[in-house]
Formats: C-alpha cells, structure tokens, sequence
C-alpha cells in the first residue's frame, strides 16, 4: 500500500541526490516546495514542472515565519544537504548548516502543529547523513583504525560534526516518541554516480570506512522516496538509521 500524492518540503533539491529525488517524487505526481540557492542549476523540464514550488533563497537565511510557511501541511520533509567538498565547503561558514536547518524545521513543524486546532498526523522528518555517524542505540562495531580516523574527522573536519550533531539532535531532542515529528536517518555508504540499481538496507554498516562499498546516488533517492509512500516501510524504519549500500552482483 502507498499513500496518495502528498506535499513535500525538499532541501538540496539541486544536490546529485536531491535532484533525482526531486525528480522521482514529480514524477510520482507529488507536490514539492524546494528551498535552494541556484535553482538555475535546475533542468528546464524540472524548474518548469507544474507540481513544483521553488523558493530561492539560502534556508539559514529565512525567517521563523517563512519556514512555518513552508513546512505547513507536509507529509514529509526531506533534508539531501551536505556541505560542498572544497576548501571554503568544508572550512567555512556556515559549519552547522546540517543541523541548523534541521533544528530550525522541526522548530517550524512542532509550531505549526501547537498553533493548528486540529493537528494532522506526525510528519516525517527525513535526514540524509553518512556511515560515518554511528547509531549510539545500537553499539555498532567499529575497527581501531575506524574509531580513530572517526576521531580525527571529529575534531578536524565540520562537516562530519554537523552530520554527527543533527543526527543527535533528532535521536535526542526528537525522539522516537515526539507527538508532531517522526524521523528517519538514512546512512548512505561511498556515494556514486550510476543507473539505478539493486540495493540493500542493513541496520549498521557492513564494512570498514576505508573499504566501504558502493551506494548510487539515485538508489538513496528511490530509498527515500519510498519511506515517504510506503506506510509498512516507514513503520519499519522510523526512528532508525538504516545504512543502504549497492547489492553485490
């Protein structure tokens, strides 16, 4: 069973992960408000979709009101951010735009929930992250050399913080049991670009960082997408951080 054509929050709608996402769930004839910098990056054939509503801006910089606005009345929303792999992406500001903008959202969610008299069902908060975050709940295993190489990115590299203290703030701040939000941390493995193809959802990474395997851009996008439609999905993988790598041939 999937549910009917729903309303979709998207962030990093022009990412090599938002932006096919972006295009199966037009595809599927859903309705999607995209937040993004440069939607000129955007096909023609996307930017022009009738089902789209684009809003240009950098999302840090709209206000409360604005992203109670654009979070109204979702089924879901779906963060594909990440921070771009030069000197100023990984180095500059913002160092916290993961978990700024996750904070903010759900902030915007729980508001519009609080003001609504007749509050509809949770709505789905869906972080993109990596499997260099851990799932504290589940003491996964890692090798010396992965605890410290997973130090060294810790203190030394924002953007694994960020990806490590948005996924934290919705374990911890969010909850599994939170009235307004419930959550899902999809944990790609060594993204590539290539066709869509099998793939396989486990509950804590299969490998080492170093050796980590394969994960297509747009097997994450169809991923995700199905946690939005599929209702037995979601149950299954609510409140959890499934890692999702390529099926070995």
């Amino acid at each position: 069973m999937t549910t009917p054509p729903q309303t979709i929050l998207l962030l990093g709608p022009t990412g090599q992960t938002g932006l096919p996402l972006l295009q199966q769930l037009l595809t599927a004839n859903h309705h999607v408000r995209a937040i993004a910098r440069s939607p000129q990056k955007l096909p023609p054939e996307t930017h022009q979709h009738p089902n789209l509503s684009l809003t240009h801006a950098n999302l840090l910089d709209l206000t409360d009101p604005h992203l109670a606005t654009l979070t109204n009345n979702c089924h879901a929303v779906v963060s594909t951010l990440g921070h771009t792999l030069t000197f100023k992406g990984l180095f500059a500001q913002p160092r916290q735009l993961c978990t700024d903008a996750t904070r903010r959202l759900c902030n915007a969610i729980i508001s519009n929930a609080i003001q609504s008299h007749h509050p509809a069902s949770p709505t789905k908060f869906i972080l993109m992250n990596t499997v260099g975050v851990p799932d504290p709940a589940l003491s996964e295993t890692r090798t010396p050399f992965d605890r410290a190489l997973l130090f060294t990115l810790r203190h030394t590299l924002p953007p694994h913080r960020d990806n490590e203290t948005a996924a934290a703030y919705l374990r911890n701040e969010i909850g599994p049991n939170h009235p307004h939000i419930q959550y899902c941390i999809v944990r790609p493995d060594s993204l590539i670009n290539a066709a869509p193809s099998p793939y396989t959802l486990t509950a804590s990474p299969t490998t080492t960082i170093i050796q980590g395997r394969p994960t297509t851009r747009t097997n994450v996008a169809h991923f995700i997408r199905q946690l939005i439609e599929n209702p037995t999905l979601w149950h299954q993988y609510q409140s959890q951080s499934p890692v999702i790598t390529n099926r070995n041939p």
